[in-house]
Protein backbone atom coordinates (compact mmCIF):
# COMPACT_ATOMS: atom_id res chain seq x y z
CA UNK A 1 0.00 0.00 0.00
CA UNK A 2 3.06 2.80 0.95
CA UNK A 3 4.76 1.25 -2.43
CA UNK A 4 1.36 2.49 -4.09
CA UNK A 5 0.84 6.09 -2.95
CA UNK A 6 5.01 6.55 -3.31
CA UNK A 7 4.03 5.41 -6.90
CA UNK A 8 1.16 7.90 -6.84
CA UNK A 9 3.35 10.88 -5.46
CA UNK A 10 5.81 10.18 -8.02
CA UNK A 11 3.88 9.99 -11.22
CA UNK A 12 2.03 13.60 -9.99
CA UNK A 13 5.40 15.34 -9.55
CA UNK A 14 6.16 14.15 -13.21
CA UNK A 15 2.57 15.02 -14.40
CA UNK A 16 3.14 18.62 -12.50
CA UNK A 17 6.45 18.90 -14.18
CA UNK A 18 4.99 18.79 -18.04
CA UNK A 19 1.99 20.70 -17.38
CA UNK A 20 4.70 23.16 -15.75
CA UNK A 21 6.37 22.96 -19.12
CA UNK A 22 3.28 24.22 -20.79
CA UNK A 23 0.94 20.75 -21.56
CA UNK A 24 -2.44 22.66 -21.42
CA UNK A 25 -4.01 19.69 -22.00
CA UNK A 26 -2.58 17.60 -19.10
CA UNK A 27 -2.95 20.06 -16.76
CA UNK A 28 -7.51 20.51 -17.21
CA UNK A 29 -7.30 17.02 -16.76
CA UNK A 30 -5.08 17.17 -14.16
CA UNK A 31 -7.96 19.12 -12.68
CA UNK A 32 -10.41 17.11 -13.64
CA UNK A 33 -9.15 14.45 -12.02
CA UNK A 34 -8.57 16.17 -8.52
CA UNK A 35 -12.19 17.67 -8.54
CA UNK A 36 -13.01 15.28 -5.73
CA UNK A 37 -10.17 16.02 -3.61
CA UNK A 38 -10.91 20.04 -3.91
CA UNK A 39 -14.67 19.67 -3.46
CA UNK A 40 -13.91 17.48 0.06
CA UNK A 41 -11.96 20.56 1.09
CA UNK A 42 -14.38 23.16 0.09
CA UNK A 43 -17.35 20.86 1.84
CA UNK A 44 -15.58 21.23 5.12
CA UNK A 45 -14.61 24.65 4.71
CA UNK A 46 -18.45 25.64 4.07
CA UNK A 47 -20.28 22.37 5.91
CA UNK A 48 -22.29 22.60 2.41
CA UNK A 49 -22.68 19.25 0.11
CA UNK A 50 -23.33 21.07 -3.22
CA UNK A 51 -20.50 23.45 -3.68
CA UNK A 52 -20.27 23.43 -7.47
CA UNK A 53 -22.29 26.82 -7.53
CA UNK A 54 -20.32 28.26 -4.60
CA UNK A 55 -17.90 31.25 -4.94
CA UNK A 56 -15.95 29.31 -2.69
CA UNK A 57 -15.50 25.90 -5.27
CA UNK A 58 -14.59 28.87 -7.93
CA UNK A 59 -11.58 30.28 -5.33
CA UNK A 60 -10.68 26.82 -4.63
CA UNK A 61 -10.30 25.85 -8.06
CA UNK A 62 -7.78 28.83 -8.71
CA UNK A 63 -5.64 28.25 -5.95
CA UNK A 64 -5.15 24.79 -6.97
CA UNK A 65 -4.39 26.23 -10.54
CA UNK A 66 -1.76 28.04 -8.87
CA UNK A 67 -0.33 25.26 -6.27
CA UNK A 68 0.17 23.35 -9.71
CA UNK A 69 2.03 26.82 -10.89
CA UNK A 70 4.12 27.42 -8.24
CA UNK A 71 4.77 23.92 -6.60
CA UNK A 72 8.49 23.20 -6.81
CA UNK A 73 8.66 19.43 -8.17
CA UNK A 74 12.13 19.62 -6.94
CA UNK A 75 11.38 19.56 -3.48
CA UNK A 76 10.70 17.52 -0.71
CA UNK A 77 7.21 18.59 -0.35
CA UNK A 78 4.45 16.18 -1.33
CA UNK A 79 2.13 18.20 -3.57
CA UNK A 80 -1.22 17.37 -1.82
CA UNK A 81 -0.70 18.86 1.23
CA UNK A 82 0.80 21.78 -0.50
CA UNK A 83 -1.98 21.93 -2.28
CA UNK A 84 -4.77 21.47 0.80
CA UNK A 85 -2.84 23.95 2.50
CA UNK A 86 -2.66 26.75 -0.43
CA UNK A 87 -6.48 26.49 -1.18
CA UNK A 88 -7.43 26.41 2.74
CA UNK A 89 -5.10 29.55 3.32
CA UNK A 90 -7.32 31.13 -0.26
CA UNK A 91 -10.55 30.48 2.20
CA UNK A 92 -9.49 31.70 4.91
CA UNK A 93 -8.72 35.28 3.41
CA UNK A 94 -12.29 34.87 1.43
CA UNK A 95 -13.99 34.18 4.74
CA UNK A 96 -12.16 36.85 6.52
CA UNK A 97 -13.06 39.51 3.88
CA UNK A 98 -16.52 38.39 3.93
CA UNK A 99 -16.52 38.96 7.83
CA UNK A 100 -14.80 42.52 7.24
CA UNK A 101 -17.26 43.56 4.84
CA UNK A 102 -20.70 41.73 5.44
CA UNK A 103 -21.74 41.63 1.84
CA UNK A 104 -20.71 39.63 -1.70
CA UNK A 105 -17.53 40.02 -2.93
CA UNK A 106 -16.63 39.04 -6.68
CA UNK A 107 -13.81 36.38 -6.96
CA UNK A 108 -12.27 38.98 -9.68
CA UNK A 109 -11.84 41.27 -5.93
CA UNK A 110 -10.77 38.26 -3.75
CA UNK A 111 -7.90 37.16 -6.15
CA UNK A 112 -6.36 40.02 -6.65
CA UNK A 113 -4.84 42.67 -4.17
CA UNK A 114 -3.91 46.55 -4.96
CA UNK A 115 -5.76 46.04 -8.42
CA UNK A 116 -2.95 43.72 -9.04
CA UNK A 117 -3.77 40.04 -9.81
CA UNK A 118 -2.91 37.35 -7.21
CA UNK A 119 -1.25 35.55 -10.17
CA UNK A 120 1.18 38.71 -11.47
CA UNK A 121 2.04 39.51 -7.75
CA UNK A 122 3.67 35.79 -7.17
CA UNK A 123 5.90 36.32 -10.92
CA UNK A 124 6.89 39.78 -9.52
CA UNK A 125 9.87 38.57 -7.71
CA UNK A 126 9.05 42.22 -5.97
CA UNK A 127 6.02 41.15 -4.20
CA UNK A 128 7.97 39.77 -1.22
CA UNK A 129 4.89 39.53 0.90
CA UNK A 130 3.39 36.94 -1.43
CA UNK A 131 5.92 34.77 -2.15
CA UNK A 132 7.04 35.08 1.76
CA UNK A 133 3.60 33.55 3.02
CA UNK A 134 3.89 30.98 0.35
CA UNK A 135 7.17 30.13 1.43
CA UNK A 136 6.11 29.85 4.90
CA UNK A 137 3.36 27.84 3.76
CA UNK A 138 5.97 25.35 2.48
CA UNK A 139 8.18 25.43 5.17
CA UNK A 140 5.09 24.30 7.71
CA UNK A 141 4.21 21.79 4.87
CA UNK A 142 7.79 20.31 4.98
CA UNK A 143 8.07 20.63 9.07
CA UNK A 144 4.71 18.82 9.20
CA UNK A 145 6.00 16.24 6.59
CA UNK A 146 9.23 15.49 8.64
CA UNK A 147 7.20 15.25 12.13
CA UNK A 148 4.96 12.56 10.23
CA UNK A 149 8.46 10.44 9.69
CA UNK A 150 8.34 10.00 13.39
CA UNK A 151 5.17 9.68 13.80
CA UNK A 152 4.01 12.95 15.56
CA UNK A 153 1.40 15.42 14.32
CA UNK A 154 2.07 19.30 14.54
CA UNK A 155 -1.79 19.59 16.46
CA UNK A 156 -0.90 17.17 19.05
CA UNK A 157 2.46 18.30 19.57
CA UNK A 158 1.75 21.98 20.46
CA UNK A 159 -1.51 20.72 22.70
CA UNK A 160 0.83 18.69 24.70
CA UNK A 161 4.11 20.86 24.85
CA UNK A 162 5.60 21.80 28.63
CA UNK A 163 3.33 24.23 30.43
CA UNK A 164 6.13 24.90 32.73
CA UNK A 165 9.22 27.45 31.35
CA UNK A 166 11.83 25.61 33.10
CA UNK A 167 10.68 22.35 31.19
CA UNK A 168 10.41 24.13 28.18
CA UNK A 169 13.58 25.89 28.18
CA UNK A 170 15.56 22.17 29.13
CA UNK A 171 13.75 21.41 26.08
CA UNK A 172 14.96 24.33 23.48
CA UNK A 173 18.58 23.83 24.89
CA UNK A 174 18.22 19.58 24.18
CA UNK A 175 17.24 20.64 20.80
CA UNK A 176 19.89 23.36 20.49
CA UNK A 177 22.29 20.70 21.59
CA UNK A 178 21.06 18.10 18.64
CA UNK A 179 20.67 20.63 16.15
CA UNK A 180 23.93 21.74 15.68
CA UNK A 181 25.82 18.65 16.63
CA UNK A 182 25.51 17.31 13.04
CA UNK A 183 26.85 13.90 14.04
CA UNK A 184 23.89 12.99 16.71
CA UNK A 185 21.39 14.98 14.24
CA UNK A 186 21.77 13.12 10.92
CA UNK A 187 21.70 10.03 13.10
CA UNK A 188 18.32 11.08 14.34
CA UNK A 189 16.95 11.59 10.34
CA UNK A 190 18.18 8.63 9.13
CA UNK A 191 16.57 6.74 11.80
CA UNK A 192 13.69 8.60 13.08
CA UNK A 193 14.83 7.85 16.21
CA UNK A 194 15.90 10.32 19.34
CA UNK A 195 19.54 9.70 20.33
CA UNK A 196 18.28 9.20 23.86
CA UNK A 197 21.14 7.78 25.25
CA UNK A 198 23.75 10.12 22.97
CA UNK A 199 22.08 12.95 23.68
CA UNK A 200 21.93 12.04 27.51
CA UNK A 201 25.73 11.82 28.12
CA UNK A 202 26.08 14.91 25.87
CA UNK A 203 24.09 17.31 27.67
CA UNK A 204 24.39 15.39 31.33
CA UNK A 205 20.83 15.02 31.41
CA UNK A 206 18.90 12.00 32.53
CA UNK A 207 18.21 9.80 30.00
CA UNK A 208 14.32 9.49 31.72
CA UNK A 209 13.89 12.75 31.67
CA UNK A 210 14.94 13.10 28.09
CA UNK A 211 12.43 10.12 26.87
CA UNK A 212 9.85 11.75 28.72
CA UNK A 213 10.20 15.03 26.54
CA UNK A 214 11.29 13.30 22.93
CA UNK A 215 8.26 14.82 21.35
CA UNK A 216 9.15 17.74 22.25
CA UNK A 217 13.13 17.42 21.40
CA UNK A 218 12.27 16.47 18.38
CA UNK A 219 9.33 18.53 17.25
CA UNK A 220 11.88 21.86 18.22
CA UNK A 221 15.10 20.17 16.41
CA UNK A 222 12.71 19.88 13.44
CA UNK A 223 11.83 23.55 14.29
CA UNK A 224 15.27 25.10 14.23
CA UNK A 225 16.46 23.45 10.87
CA UNK A 226 13.23 24.69 9.55
CA UNK A 227 12.90 27.70 6.96
CA UNK A 228 10.65 29.69 9.70
CA UNK A 229 12.69 32.07 10.70
CA UNK A 230 10.22 34.30 13.01
CA UNK A 231 9.67 30.88 15.01
CA UNK A 232 13.86 30.67 15.21
CA UNK A 233 13.98 33.87 15.98
CA UNK A 234 11.77 33.79 18.96
CA UNK A 235 13.71 30.27 19.81
CA UNK A 236 16.91 31.97 20.20
CA UNK A 237 15.64 35.10 22.53
CA UNK A 238 13.65 32.92 24.86
CA UNK A 239 17.28 30.81 25.39
CA UNK A 240 18.90 34.20 25.81
CA UNK A 241 16.79 35.69 27.73
CA UNK A 242 16.65 32.79 30.47
CA UNK A 243 20.22 32.14 29.88
CA UNK A 244 22.41 32.09 33.74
Amino acid sequence: MGKQSESSAVNAVDVIQKIQDGDHALREQFIADHLPFIKRIVRRATHSFFVEQEDEYSIALSAYNQAIDHYQVGGDVPFEPYARLLIKNRLLDWFRKQSRTNHEIALSEADTEDGIALEERLADPKSVDVQQKIECEESMIQLQARLQQFGLSLPTLVARFPRHQDSRLLCVRLARQLSEDTSLYDQMVKTHRLPGAELSRKCATPLKTIEKNRASIIFLTQLMHSELQTIKSYLAHFEEEHAK
